[in-house]
C-alpha cells in the first residue's frame, strides 16, 4: 500500500523523501523470526542512536509485504533475505537516522501548515480529476494500520528531511537533450507483417503408444495430481462496514470546506494550436504573414511544410503542462492572438490561442456531498485503523478466531474445497474478495486448526483465515488420467511442429522472401500490425515478439511463442519518434529525469554524512533475524 503512496508522488518534496525512507509502520504477530535474540538487540549505531533488532524487523516485515503486492505473490523471510530485503531496509534505515542527526544539528522546524500542504500536494491520494481525494486518502491510511495524526507525524518528520536536503537539490535540472533522446527512445514505433500458424498446420498427430502414454505419465506426474485442498472461515472488517455507522453534521462539512478550498478549484486551462519552424529566419517570416492577416493553418502549411492540418492542435493544457518560455508566453496571450517567434531545444515555435477555459471554485453546496463521503471515510479510517491494531492486540494476546470475530463484529463466510489456485471442486473459480490471492495463499500458509495473521484486502479492509479442513494432495492413477495423458502428448507434439514450422518460415524470409510470400506457401496469410511501442499497442502481436522485434532489423524475421499459439513475424518499418509535436510528454520526461538525479545527489550528501556521524553495523545480530 504504501508503496503505492511513493510510487504515485509528483511534488518534488514528496518524490525526494519517499525515494530515500521506508515509513517503518508497527507491525504485530510477526513471528520467531524476528524474535529468537540475544540479550543485545542493536543491529546499528549511528553517531549516539542504535537501530534495534526490533526495527529493523519492523522495517522488513514491511518491505516483505510491499515486495509482494508489487510480485502479486507472497514473498517469505527466506526469499526476502536473498533479495537483499534485509540489507536495504538497514541501510534505509541508517540513512534517515544521520539525516535525522543533522536536522537536530541545525535546529531545523516545519509547521501545520506545511504538513497539510503536503499532504493535500500528494498525488497519491489525487483523485481522477487530480484532486486531493480525501476517500483515497482515508483508504490508504487505513491499509497501513495508520490513524491521520499518526501519518501526519510522519509526514511532518519527512518534510524536515526535504527541508534539509533542498539545500543541495534546488535548481538542479537534467539536459534537455537527455529527456530528447529518452523520449525518442520510449516512443519509437514499429510495424511488422506477421502470421499465427493454426493447429492444422502442424499436419496430423497420431494417437501414442501405451508405452507412449505411460512414459508421458511418469515424465509429467505432476500434471496428474488432485492437488491439495482446504476448507476456511474468511473473516473481514471492511472500510464499508466502519463507514455505515459514521454520521456528520453539516457544521463540521462547512467547516471542512473552508479548510479544503483550495481542493475545489481547477486552474485555468488554454487550447492552443502550434507551429514549429526549423530556424528563426522561417519563423519570422510566418510571423509576418499572420500578421499580414493569413490564416494560422495556411501559414503552417505554406511556411512550416506542416502537411496535416491536425498535428498542429496541441489541445487543452494547463500552464505547468507546458516549458516555461511557452507556457509564459501562451498565458499571456488573448483569445484568437499569436505569440512571437519562441525558441526551445525543439526549434522555434508561434502559439495561438484557440479558447480559454477560467480557473473554477466550487460552491459548498456543489461539494457538500463530496465532502460528507469523504469525511465519513476520513472517520472510518481512523476507526478501522484503531480496530486493526487491537485485533492484532487480540491475536498477539491468544484470542481465539470465534471471539476476535465476536468482539470485533467481523463477518463470516465458510469456503470449502478450494485448491492453492483458488479453484473450487469445480474447476472454477472460487469467489472471493479482492485481492483472492492474498487470500488463498493466507489460507495455504496456515496450519489446519489455526488462524492466520490480520492482513489487507487492498484499500478496502482487512482480513482473517481460519483453516478447518486440509485434504492432503494426491497422485491420481494412470487409468482415471488416461484421456488427459493423451491429449496433453498430442498437444505436446503439435506445439513441437509448429516451432519447428515457425523456424523453417522464419529462416525462409532470412533467405530473401517475404513473409506475405512464405504464409502462402503454407496455405496462410499474413497481416500487417498498427505501429506499437516497445511496450506494445498491436495486442495481435505478444510482448515476447514485441521484444525481438525492437532488437532485431527491418526484413528480418523471428519465431516466438504466445500463449499457446506460435507465430512469425517480420520487422516492416520503423517508425521514429518526434519530439517536437509533444512538448508536454517531453517536459514531464524532463521532469523525471531532474527528479531522478536529484534523488542521487541526495543519496550521495547522505552518504558523506556518514563521516559526520560514524555508522557501526553489528552484523552478527543483523543475522539472527533470519
Amino acid at each position: 500500500m504504501l508503496q503505492a503512496i511513493r510510487s504515485k508522488a509528483s511534488s518534488f518534496v514528496v518524490k525526494i523523501l519517499f525515494s530515500l525512507l521506508i515509513f517503518t509502520f508497527g507491525v504485530w504477530g510477526i513471528g520467531d523470526i524476528f524474535l529468537n535474540r540475544g540479550p543485545d538487540t542493536t543491529v546499528a549505531t549511528v553517531g549516539d542512536r542504535d537501530i534495534t533488532a526490533d526495527q529493523l524487523g519492523q522495517a522488513v516485515q514491511a518491505s516483505i509485504q510491499r515486495l509482494s503486492a508489487q510480485l502479486g505473490h507472497n514473498v517469505d523471510a527466506a526469499q526476502a533475505k536473498k533479495m537483499g530485503v534485509v540489507t536495504t531496509s538497514l541501510q534505509d534505515m541508517i540513512s534517515t537516522d544521520i539525516l535525522s542527526l543533522e536536522m537536530e544539528r541545525l535546529g531545523l522546524r516545519i509547521g501545520d501548515t506545511a504538513v497539510r500542504d503536503a499532504i493535500i500536494s500528494n498525488s497519491s491520494f489525487h483523485n481522477a480529476q487530480g484532486q486531493f481525494d480525501r476517500n483515497l486518502y482515508n483508504q490508504l491510511l487505513a491499509a497501513n494500520h495508520l490513524t491521520e495524526s499518526q501519518f501526519e507525524e510522519d509526514t511532518r518528520s519527512s518534510l524536515l528531511q526535504a527541508q534539509l536536503l533542498s539545500a543541495i537539490t534546488d535548481g538542479v535540472a537534467a539536459p534537455q537533450a537527455l529527456a530528447i533522446a529518452l523520449y525518442r527512445y520510449r516512443n519509437e514505433r514499429r510495424v511488422a507483417d506477421f502470421v499465427l500458424l493454426p493447429a492444422s498446420a502442424a499436419g496430423t498427430i497420431g494417437t501414442p503408444s501405451d508405452q507412449q502414454i505411460e512414459a508421458y505419465y511418469k515424465a509429467h506426474d505432476e500434471q496428474f495430481r488432485a492437488p491439495e485442498r482446504r476448507n476456511f472461515t474468511l473473516a473481514t472488517l471492511t472500510l464499508k462496514d466502519v463507514a455505515a455507522s459514521v454520521t456528520v453534521t453539516d457544521d463540521v462539512l462547512e467547516r471542512a470546506f473552508k479548510d479544503r478550498q483550495d481542493e475545489f478549484r481547477t486552474p485555468e486551462q488554454r487550447h492552443l494550436e502550434q507551429m514549429l519552424l526549423p530556424d528563426e529566419a522561417t519563423a519570422k517570416k510566418a510571423e509576418a504573414e499572420l500578421a499580414a492577416g493569413k490564416d494560422f493553418a495556411t501559414v503552417a502549411k505554406d511556411v512550416a511544410k506542416v502537411q496535416d492540418p491536425s498535428t498542429l492542435d496541441l489541445g487543452w493544457v494547463s500552464n505547468e503542462e507546458l516549458p516555461q518560455e511557452l507556457g509564459d508566453a501562451a498565458f499571456a496571450l488573448k483569445e484568437g492572438g499569436t505569440t512571437k517567434p519562441i525558441k526551445s531545444a525543439f526549434g522555434w515555435h508561434i502559439l495561438r490561442l484557440e479558447g480559454v477555459k477560467a480557473a473554477t471554485q466550487k460552491t459548498f453546496a456543489q461539494a457538500k456531498d463530496q465532502l460528507k463521503k469523504e469525511v465519513v471515510q476520513d472517520r472510518a479510517g481512523d476507526r478501522i485503523a484503531d480496530l486493526a491494531n487491537h485485533i492484532d492486540d487480540a491475536i498477539a494476546g491468544g484470542a481465539s478466531f470465534a471471539s476476535v470475530v465476536s468482539k470485533f463484529g467481523l463477518k463470516t463466510t465458510t469456503i470449502a474445497d478450494i485448491d492453492d489456485k483458488g479453484n473450487g471442486a469445480d474447476g472454477k473459480p472460487v469467489d472471493l474478495p479482492k485481492p483472492p490471492d492474498a487470500i488463498v495463499h493466507a489460507a495455504f500458509r496456515t496450519n489446519a486448526g489455526q488462524m492466520s495473521s490480520l492482513d489487507d484486502l487492498g484499500n478496502d479492509g482487512y482480513f482473517l483465515v481460519h483453516v478447518d479442513k486440509v485434504t492432503p494432495a494426491a497422485a491420481k492413477p494412470l487409468a482415471e488420467v488416461h484421456d488427459q495423458v493423451v491429449q496433453d502428448w498430442q498437444d505436446a507434439q503439435r506445439q513441437a511442429a509448429l516451432q519447428k514450422l515457425a523456424q523453417t518460415m522464419a529462416d525462409q524470409v532470412d533467405a530473401g522472401k517475404s513473409l506475405k510470400d512464405v504464409a502462402a506457401a503454407h496455405g496462410l496469410v499474413a497481416r500487417t500490425s498498427t505501429p506499437f511501442l516497445r511496450t506494445g499497442g498491436d495486442a495481435r502481436v505478444p510482448a515476447s515478439l514485441v521484444a525481438k522485434l525492437f532488437e532485431t532489423k527491418p526484413g528480418k524475421a523471428i519465431a516466438g511463442i504466445s500463449a499457446d499459439n506460435v507465430m512469425v513475424a517480420q520487422l516492416n518499418s520503423i517508425v521514429a519518434a518526434d519530439p517536437g509535436k509533444e512538448l508536454p510528454a517531453v517536459q514531464q520526461v524532463l521532469t523525471q529525469l531532474a527528479t531522478s538525479i536529484q534523488s542521487d545527489l541526495v543519496q550521495e550528501y547522505a552518504a558523506g554524512l556518514r563521516k559526520t556521524f560514524p555508522v557501526e553495523i553489528n552484523q552478527e545480530n543483523v543475522d539472527r533475524l533470519m
